[in-house]
């Protein structure tokens, strides 16, 4: 039972991440997580 419960925290927290990551590059945002104004990703737009 112990190992469904975990199996499924993890499952939910990479669809959620997942989900985040898509999205933020949906809107054209960058999605490396430590981005900066001299990001290469922001240089090109």
């Amino acid at each position: 039972m112990v190992e469904i419960i975990v199996t499924l925290l993890i499952a939910i927290s990479a669809a959620y991440f997942l989900y985040k990551n898509i999205k933020k590059k949906a809107s054209g945002s960058c999605d490396c997580g430590h981005c900066s104004k001299s990001c290469s990703v922001r240089k090109t737009k």
